[in-house]
């Protein structure tokens, strides 16, 4: 929901390295899930990136995105955090697609 996500991008880029976000209302429900499909945005696919805690919901750009684990009243999750040096890495190196630097990292 985009109160909680403002909330936790706020906390987490500080340097303001996120140019855009999106939320729930930019997504299309299709059944239980509500898929993110980047096509529509407008925006160039080589760098952009979502994160999710349901993999579905990228199911239509897949090496956009980045599955992360739910996160449910538990203080001690640090998935974000974990996940930061990634991202920081991403930008600092100007990667010129995200998608091969995502697959790098799967690999």
């Amino acid at each position: 929901m985009q109160d909680y996500a403002d909330w936790v991008l706020d906390s987490i880029d500080k340097p303001k390295y996120i140019s855009y976000r999106m939320y729930r209302q930019h997504a299309s429900p299709t059944g239980m899930v509500f898929v993110k499909d980047l096509s529509r945005i407008g925006r160039p696919l080589n760098k952009t990136i979502i994160v999710d805690n349901v993999a579905e919901n990228f199911s239509l750009q897949p090496d956009n995105g980045i599955f992360i684990k739910s996160w449910f009243d538990d203080m001690s999750d640090t998935a974000l955090f974990e996940l930061a040096p990634l991202l920081k890495q991403i930008v600092e190196k100007k990667v010129k697609d995200v998608r091969e630097a995502l697959r790098k990292f799967r690999d």
